[in-house]
């Protein structure tokens, strides 16, 4: 899978997007802080693992590895 088709396999249209990664980083923040405390923490763990999985495969799709 090439970097532009793991962009469009996760992209979702029904969501907007920022002009920059640093913008929807705080974005991401401000919407987490908001949140109860006690969810905090989970939500945070979930949206950094997904970040995590996206970093990994693009990084195996630059080194040409398959999955």
């Amino acid at each position: 899978m090439t970097n532009v088709e793991l962009a469009n396999s996760i992209r979702n249209g029904l969501f907007a997007d920022r002009d920059s990664v640093s913008e929807a980083w705080e974005y991401a923040f401000e919407v987490l802080n908001s949140l109860p405390a006690k969810n905090r923490v989970a939500a945070t763990t979930a949206m950094m693992v997904l970040i995590n999985t996206i970093a990994k495969e693009i990084i195996k799709n630059e080194r040409g590895e398959e999955k």
